[in-house]
């Protein structure tokens, strides 16, 4: 895979464009938008009187990531992609983004890296993230997070990172190092339901955990 462009990460106020671009240019679609991820996710915190306020900061947070990486504007066409159109620099970051869960195999603070292995293909994938690396707490079970490849270089893509400390041993990898990944695009709502969901199965053990210093959108 080539790319003629140069070739960068998005900075965080490019994905606040996008989703305003949505809001105020299209607004009937951005209303879809609300009401397929309400439907589809059910969230538990909106049938709270009283919902904790970092409960609705992470949904808002939840949101705001599967609209600007997985809501079909028509035609497998989605905000991100639509952005690439007119700035090129970023194909390569919305060609190989996904989310997926993943074991952490290992952990480098001093290189700042860290090996996920996908739980689908079971690729690893060198992730660069200062803290990735120093979480020891995500050692064990699983972990719900997107990624993407810019230069050759893995980092977080997303916002939103959800643990789950059930324990899980990692199955044996493919043999292959940063793979390419399966872009799809329920991978992400469809685990948001099982975490947040008001009839979630995941609400025992999963750490709702929103990264808040990543550099990442």
């Amino acid at each position: 895979m080539t790319y003629q462009e140069h070739q960068r990460w998005p900075k965080h106020e490019e994905f606040i464009d996008i989703l305003n671009d949505l809001k105020f240019g299209t607004p009937y679609l951005f209303e879809i938008a609300q009401l397929m991820f309400e439907d589809t996710v059910d969230p538990d915190a909106y049938h709270k009187e009283s919902a904790n306020p970092d409960e609705i900061a992470q949904c808002n947070m939840a949101f705001s990531e599967w609209t600007v990486f997985d809501f079909n504007l028509g035609n497998g066409m989605t905000p991100l992609k639509r952005i690439v159109l007119r700035d090129p620099s970023l194909k390569e970051f919305s060609e190989t983004q996904f989310y997926s869960t993943f074991w952490v195999i290992s952990q480098n603070p001093e290189t700042r890296t860290s090996v996920l292995r996908d739980t689908r293909t079971h690729e690893d994938f060198v992730v660069h993230d200062e803290h990735l690396a120093k979480n020891t707490r995500w050692a064990v079970g699983r972990l719900g997070t997107r990624i993407a490849r810019v230069d050759g270089e893995w980092r977080f893509a997303g916002q939103v990172h959800l643990h789950d400390n059930a324990p899980s041993e990692p199955l044996p990898h493919d043999g292959y190092m940063a793979g390419s990944g399966i872009q799809d695009p329920l991978a992400f709502i469809t685990h948001l339901e099982k975490v947040i969901g008001h009839e979630g199965v995941y609400h025992q053990t999963v750490e709702r955990f929103i990264y808040e210093d990543s550099e990442s959108f």
